[in-house]
């Protein structure tokens, strides 16, 4: 374990298979101020994040949303609005802006390993979870290093997403998923159809709706601080064969496309296929880093370096989650 100036200490929580996220950092000592250590060593702090993808902060007692909001102060920069969304999301205390509870899904399912909004046309660059109150059972993050799952997953189906990208599907309706109106936060349908044309999304409004949409974005990514190769998309998360599993369906059961609200392809349109998507899911489980949650955690994450799902639970569970430093693809119409 390392001391700095016997302020904190810092140790990896895991290196099996020479993983090295998170980086665990403790307070040596009882009395330590987190956000003066913070703002006393930013760069040290960023140096640490980039090489190991995310720390957790633990013993520092942060346990409520002020403390929380106190913490994230000390980034100089305010947390951002979930917009573009793909999960209903709910502000913890409206006194606190843009500081959410984590997805509100159902308890007992799994979500699966993603990079928060990295279907979006633009993102944050980190993504920051504290837990208030952690489940009587279960309610992990488990989190995986996106460098790794790049270089686990077959070359040639990294080439595919190389050469063409991923192409996104979503299908809103208001009775299977998320309505139109929760996704792009307004009830003004032109509103809606102006954040498509200014992010080149395709769109389809049927008047009764029903919006569908569809979009291409590179599925491998350049850290913009290490240089790295980093594997960050939705290809996983919004495939059809997750909502397969998620039903309890086989690979080759029939499942009309009314039920899926979401779909992934390789960027020419064409399918990927089950034997691909497992081969995408076994490189995110080979990385699957899991620990449990103790009151007053901090989960701080570069959200490209690193993705997260959430294990189920049992009993209350509170982890509030805030997103820093917007990022646009450089053809974003700004």
């Amino acid at each position: 374990m390392e001391f700095l100036n016997e302020v904190v200490a810092k140790e990896p929580l895991n290196e099996r298979r020479g993983q090295l996220l998170p980086l665990v950092i403790k307070p040596a000592h009882s009395g330590v101020d987190l956000v003066s250590w913070i703002k006393g060593n930013m760069d040290q702090f960023e140096a640490d994040l980039t090489r190991h993808g995310g720390i957790l902060l633990r013993g520092f007692g942060v346990d409520t949303v002020q403390a929380f909001n106190d913490f994230m102060a000390c980034f100089n920069t305010d947390p951002l609005p979930y917009m573009f969304r793909s999960s209903p999301r709910k502000e913890l205390d409206e006194s606190f802006k843009n500081i959410y509870f984590s997805t509100s899904y159902p308890n007992k399912r799994f979500i699966n390993m993603h990079n928060e909004s990295s279907y979006s046309r633009m993102w944050g660059r980190k993504i920051i979870f504290c837990c208030l109150k952690p489940a009587e059972e279960g309610g992990e993050t488990p989190i995986t290093d996106s460098r790794r799952v790049l270089k686990d997953l077959n070359p040639r189906l990294v080439s595919k997403f190389r050469s063409g990208g991923v192409k996104y599907r979503r299908n809103l309706r208001p009775d299977l998923g998320m309505p139109w109106q929760e996704v792009f936060q307004t009830d003004d349908i032109n509103v809606a159809i102006g954040t498509c044309r200014r992010y080149r999304i395709d769109y389809k409004f049927d008047g009764d709706e029903n919006f569908t949409i569809e979009w291409v974005k590179p599925a491998i990514y350049r850290h913009p601080v290490s240089g790295e190769e980093v594997w960050f998309n939705h290809v996983f998360f919004f495939n059809k064969f997750a909502r397969f599993e998620e039903l309890g369906l086989s690979a080759d059961d029939p499942l009309p496309s009314d039920f899926l609200t979401s779909d992934t392809f390789f960027g020419d349109g064409s399918e990927i296929t089950y034997q691909e998507y497992l081969e995408i899911k076994d490189a995110y489980e080979k990385n699957k880093v899991i620990f449990p949650y103790q009151k007053g955690d901090i989960l701080y994450l570069d959200n490209m370096l690193a993705a997260h799902g959430r294990n189920p639970y049992k009993g209350e569970r509170i982890i509030a989650t805030a997103i820093i430093e917007g990022i646009y693809d450089a053809d974003v119409m700004l």
